[in-house]
């Protein structure tokens, strides 16, 4: 996901964070609570991946694990007893790549992720515009805009562009997309784009061509469309209250996020997650980490990447300095009993989605080993039908990797010698191989320290790569929901890394069993076998608000939605691995595996009770059902923090 982020920490902060670790957030558990929970379906995800019955939690750890018999000690002892009907308990879930502030909206004008034609579009904007603009000039922000779906013209509406031009009213307007990688603006706010010296140049054909000041970032750029993705974004100076574009102490941002702070809480809470990985934290995000806790909210334990969005997608090599702010940050959250901040993000690449029907087609822009093709598609308005109109074209480009590989390795040599994980954004099989390349090296150079390294999304992996990942043990954080045959989604993607033919099928183009693609895109099953360590994030709130594990373990398993063909099944994952990836190898992603991830004796009493038993449905071959499952109860730290 591509994120905006400020680096810095405030002493009201550090004083904070000094507090909150010599309480040890002793409020948020109850010290009489000693209860044992008997007649479940207890899968402890230990060593031997144990089921059991029975469980005693004594004050804020597990005491016992085991059957009934073995739990009637501390029934005898004056523990109290809690049945649980036969229900399914796992330990809490762990979501290791999660933008935790995104999962609840803002009092903003808001599509919810769901996709509209233009005209839809057109009448949200006259909607919102007296409520969220009402000053002459005033920016739009309109959030979770879907940017691959829909967006059909209809009626006088044919691009996104010139739709928001119709009905803006004199107001610059942006579209936020669910990706994070791509929002679309009306001709005002692209006539805004700003220089590096601050100079109002605008984005426009003699900017963004050979030899103009913005030449750079043509490839982040549709002025049919008026998509503007990654790094070309941060050129439109947009006031709004992204969460990544707040400064602590900013009392409109602090009331704004503070206010859904408690519906944060229960969102993670319900979908039965007790630990994440933020994946891009900057000083604004983590605080509010720090209230939530100071207010015991924070009902989960939360390793805050910190990252460095800016230098990123500008290939700017600052080791000396990311290393600094690193280190700053990890220190001061170094005695805090949930919070803590000893990994780095890094953004390999951008995105794989491109734009096979404006003109001329916008090609994706994530690091591919191959040429992108520029294919000749034509949709049908009226019946949806898409053709191919004329063999595809060598587009002569194969899109960006942000750092070079030297400095990759450099980069990843210091954090890795510094004692950090790395947590690395790769979409494109290139940027995944330059990713690998830059983890290898610093193995190499530092010696094979117990430090896990992650890579996250794997949209496309050469088969030698994928090999290559097992071999080197990287933990693998893939958004399962996202792996499945949509047409409407991989037409904005497959044209672009497949030849076509003039006259062949697009169902051909998309699915074709024999061809580079169906092989390399998110290759779960090939990677797990190779050797690689699975874990799960959400990516919350790209593509939805809902972090949905149950969804995301759902997919990993079928590969498809419910109904429609599996996408490449020989890549699928098993049930057990599925839990692994959420449970124990989430915890040693993030290097907590002594203190949660499993069901034991002396670890943090952190667990669900689920509505269904998952290994029932597999057994019935309703895998898909997986996805409705409900969590009943949510106990963290020996309190339960969730229920229904």
């Amino acid at each position: 996901m591509r994120l905006k982020s400020k680096q810095h920490l405030t002493p009201s902060s550090l004083v904070l964070l000094s507090a909150l670790a010599g309480c040890s957030q002793a409020s948020a558990v109850d010290n009489n609570s000693n209860t044992v929970y008997v007649n479940g379906q207890i899968y402890t995800q230990d060593a031997q991946r144990r089921k059991v019955e029975a469980i005693a939690v004594s004050n804020d750890k597990f005491v016992y694990s085991g059957n009934r018999e073995g739990a009637e000690g501390f029934i005898s002892q004056g523990y109290r007893v809690v049945d649980l009907g036969g229900k399914m308990v796992l330990p809490g879930l762990h979501d290791n790549h999660i933008h935790a502030l995104g999962t609840v909206p803002l009092d903003a004008c808001d599509l919810e992720g769901k996709s509209v034609n233009l005209e839809q579009l057109a009448n949200k904007v006259k909607e919102c515009l007296p409520r969220y603009a009402s000053e002459p000039g005033a920016w739009l922000k309109i959030d979770q805009w879907v940017p691959y779906e829909n967006n059909e013209p209809a009626g006088t509406y044919k691009t996104i562009r010139q739709t928001l031009d119709a009905v803006a009213d004199g107001h610059p307007i942006i579209l936020s997309g669910v990706d994070g990688h791509a929002s679309a603006y009306n001709s005002k706010a692209l006539s805004m784009a700003q220089d590096d010296n601050g100079n109002t140049v605008g984005f426009n054909a003699k900017t963004l061509s050979k030899g103009g000041v913005f030449a750079d970032l043509a490839p982040y750029v549709s002025l049919d469309s008026g998509v503007v993705r990654d790094a070309a974004k941060e050129k439109i100076p947009v006031g709004n209250f992204d969460m990544f574009a707040q400064e602590v102490g900013d009392p409109r941002g602090e009331a704004i996020y503070g206010a859904i702070l408690p519906k944060v809480a229960r969102v993670m809470a319900q979908s039965g997650i007790t630990s994440i990985q933020d994946a891009c934290s900057n000083d604004f995000i983590r605080e509010q980490f720090v209230k939530m806790q100071e207010q015991d909210l924070l009902n989960m334990r939360v390793t805050a990447a910190t990252c460095f969005i800016a230098d990123d997608y500008k290939g700017k090599v600052d080791i000396a300095g990311h290393l600094k702010k690193a280190q700053e940050v990890r220190a001061a959250f170094a005695n805090n009993p949930l919070i803590k901040a000893d990994a780095v993000k890094i953004f390999a690449d951008g995105v794989l989605e491109g734009d096979p029907f404006s003109k001329p087609p916008f090609s994706p822009n994530a690091g591919m080993l191959h040429n992108y093709q520029t294919p000749h598609l034509k949709q049908n308005e009226e019946t949806g039908i898409v053709t191919v109109t004329k063999n595809s074209d060598d587009s002569k480009k194969n899109g960006i990797v942000n750092y070079k590989a030297e400095d990759f390795k450099n980069y990843a040599t210091a954090l890795d010698a510094d004692g950090f994980s790395i947590h690395v954004h790769s979409v494109g099989d290139r940027a995944t191989r330059v990713a690998i390349d830059a983890l290898e090296a610093a193995r190499q150079r530092n010696g094979d320290h117990p430090i896990p390294h992650t890579i996250a999304h794997l949209q496309m992996v050469h088969p030698d790569d994928q090999k290559r990942l097992g071999e080197l043990g990287v933990y693998l954080t893939y958004t399962y929901a996202w792996i499945n045959e949509q047409p409407e989604y991989d037409m904005l993607i497959t044209p672009f890394l497949e030849q076509s033919k003039k006259g062949q099928d697009i169902n051909d183009v998309l699915y074709n069993p024999k061809s580079y693609t169906w092989g390399a895109v998110y290759p779960v099953g090939s990677t797990a076998k190779a050797g690689a360590v699975l874990v799960a994030g959400s990516d919350a709130p790209v593509d939805s608000r809902d972090p949905r594990p149950f969804m995301n373990i759902a997919a990993g398993i079928t590969r498809a939605l419910p109904g429609k063909p599996a996408y490449n099944a020989k890549q699928s994952a098993t049930l057990e691995q599925m839990l692994d990836a959420y449970t124990i190898n989430g915890a040693r992603a993030v290097r907590q595996e002594k203190i949660i991830g499993s069901i034991e004796p002396g670890k943090s009493a952190d667990f669900i009770v689920l509505d269904r038993n998952l290994f029932d449905l597999v057994q019935q071959n309703k895998p898909e059902q997986i996805a409705d499952t409900q969590v009943m109860q949510t106990v963290f730290r020996g309190k339960t923090v969730y229920s229904q």
